[in-house]
């Protein structure tokens, strides 16, 4: 092949917009990794993340204290929305009617697929409302939340599992992400005191907020989990450090202003003026 003027001029401007649009597609896969996937893609590999050491810590705590503080609230059905199927949490409540929804597993005893931001379930109608961290993996923390609020009914209770963006798995987030492409660190970071403050705004009176999960690594025995020293003193002190924290919320009944007052009938003409003997038990048999 003769290469001529024109055939250099083309190969001249060619090899700078092949290396630009290389630089661009990588500089676009590179900042793909700070994004957060919606849960419909990401759940295949946050299931597996479930299963690690880590991830069955975390599960194994999460259960355990479930037990032990929320076993016995009171209500008939139990919602919960997680990033996989576990029976074991749900189990745990003593509510005669447990479901839990999910965005992509199908072959599971979900009660329905549905995306977390829009339920197909009436308002108002469930007792107690479990999330456990399908708030930080979902692609719309705020919306997700929203709806978890309407669902729940007033007097209803509304428990949170998040990981906390100042634990050991939130600090280890960025490098993660700049390093490799793992799911598990691509989640929002969202704050105790601005998760409690979008409950005040959804007209929730947070009850209890705690840190916990105050271990680094490694998947100890149960055993060692409870009898650990070091776990207990962090929970004891409630340090801000833990991987996760726990909110149990309560949702308020709100009263609007078209809410006729009640109107007190007027008492009988006995009971006008007040007598010297007071309203007793034998007045009101002797009337």
């Amino acid at each position: 092949m003769e290469f001529n003027e024109h055939n250099k001029s083309q190969l001249s401007f060619s090899h700078p917009k092949m290396f630009n649009k290389r630089i661009s597609n990588f500089k676009e896969r590179f900042l793909q990794r700070f994004d957060v996937i919606d849960l419909t893609l990401s759940a295949k590999h946050l299931r597996q993340w479930n299963q690690s050491d880590f991830g069955a810590y975390l599960n194994g705590y999460e259960n355990r204290f479930i037990c032990k503080y929320f076993s016995q609230l009171p209500g008939y059905r139990l919602l919960r929305l997680g990033l996989s199927e576990d029976s074991e949490s749900t189990n745990n409540f003593g509510q005669l009617h447990r479901f839990s929804l999910h965005p992509a597993e199908m072959h599971s005893s979900h009660a329905a697929i549905c995306n977390y931001d829009e339920l197909p379930i009436p308002s108002g109608v469930i007792d107690v409302t479990l999330l456990q961290h399908s708030l930080e993996f979902s692609s719309s923390p705020s919306a997700v939340l929203s709806e978890a609020c309407r669902v729940t009914a007033p007097g209803g209770h509304l428990l949170l599992f998040v990981l906390n963006p100042f634990g050991l798995h939130g600090l280890k987030k960025l490098p993660m992400q700049i390093l490799t492409e793992k799911i598990q660190y691509r989640f929002h970071n969202l704050r105790l005191g601005r998760v409690i403050d979008w409950l005040s705004l959804l007209g929730f009176e947070v009850m209890a907020a705690r840190y916990g999960a105050h271990r680094l690594v490694g998947r100890p025995s149960e055993t060692l989990i409870a009898s650990s020293r070091y776990e207990r003193w962090c929970e004891k002190f409630n340090l801000p450090f833990g991987n996760i924290y726990i909110v149990h919320a309560v949702k308020r009944e709100v009263q609007g202003v078209t809410r006729m007052k009640h109107i007190w009938r007027q008492s009988g003409p006995g009971y006008s003026r007040p007598s010297g003997q007071g309203v007793t038990l034998e007045n009101i048999c002797k009337r």
